[in-house]
């Protein structure tokens, strides 16, 4: 193959990996992107590919053909439409690789796609900030090409992990820490808005600050889960009164809410009798979890 690695879109995300690959002596790299000759923004995908030294290929096609690894950066969005395109262009030995914030269904229906025999697929997801730490963004790879993708990115100063997971596995893990990430600053805005409305944020910041200061998320959630699941009922009854509180402010409770809604939930598992005065640690807690309350 002429090319290591081959681009589909060459936005912002392949650029800062492309750049940091760069900086590390990767030289045979090449994209297409869709726009790189739209008037308005062609000239800036242009002018990124000739800084970092990418080649620009004419066509998907003509891309395809001639990389080792198929690196597909779009949009999830379009990322399975997209592969059935690419797909067809590939040949025994080539890995195409999707490394979109995709849904995990995404990736397991480009996994059952029709290829030809001898294409292998990887499933990358990338954690952390890419414009960042570019290359050495944390990398997790599954899929039936994760072994190969890993061979070959470690090779160029990578934080790369592989899985032993089919495709979907490394997408799953990028969606589940989101409902973390992207749930503990929406947690924070209910709590501190509404807090300095009434005049006590100052309090409440002082009360919230060292959560994390002697121990950490892992500590804290096996010291207390497991009493969220004893206390669910009374907790239930005070996540209302703090949705109501919320609200009277004037200010959205959402958080609130779904959190009365989640204890509810839990509180009809009975768990206080059937825990007692047992502490079961995290992952104790988690499996009842799992187990009572996955809808059917």
């Amino acid at each position: 193959m002429k090319y290591l690695i081959g681009f589909i879109g060459y936005g912002e995300a392949a650029y800062n990996i492309s750049l940091g690959l760069a900086s590390e002596g990767l030289k045979n790299m090449a994209a297409f992107d869709v726009m790189q000759n739209d008037p308005e923004r062609g000239p800036k995908i242009q002018a990124r590919a000739s800084e970092t030294g990418v080649v620009l290929a004419q066509s998907m096609e003509e891309l395809c053909k001639n990389a080792d690894f198929v690196f597909s950066l779009t949009s999830p969005a379009i990322c399975v439409d997209v592969a059935k395109e690419a797909l067809p262009f590939l040949s025994a030995g080539q890995v195409f690789c999707d490394l979109n914030s995709s849904d995990p269904v995404d990736m397991t229906a480009i996994d059952k796609l029709p290829r030809p025999e001898g294409v292998l697929f990887a499933d990358v997801a990338l954690l952390g900030s890419v414009p960042k730490d570019k290359h050495r963004t944390k990398m997790f790879i599954s899929g039936d090409g994760a072994q190969k993708f890993y061979d070959m990115i470690k090779e160029w100063n990578t934080v790369p992990t592989l899985l032993d997971a089919p495709a979907g596995g490394a997408s799953a893990i990028k969606m589940f820490k989101s409902v973390f990430s992207k749930g503990l600053p929406q947690l924070l805005l209910e709590t501190y808005v509404p807090a300095a409305a009434y005049g006590v944020l100052d309090q409440i910041i002082n009360l919230t600050k060292d959560t994390f200061k002697k121990r950490n998320i892992e500590e804290f959630a096996n010291e207390t889960l497991f009493r969220t699941l004893i206390h669910a009922e009374r907790r239930s009854a005070e996540a209302a009164a703090c949705a109501r509180t919320v609200e009277r402010l004037g200010y959205d409770a959402s958080i609130c809410h779904a959190t009365h809604d989640k204890l509810r939930i839990l509180a009809a598992q009975n768990y206080k009798e059937r825990i007692g005065d047992a502490e079961p640690d995290l992952r104790q807690t988690v499996e009842m979890v799992m187990r009572d309350t996955r809808k059917k």
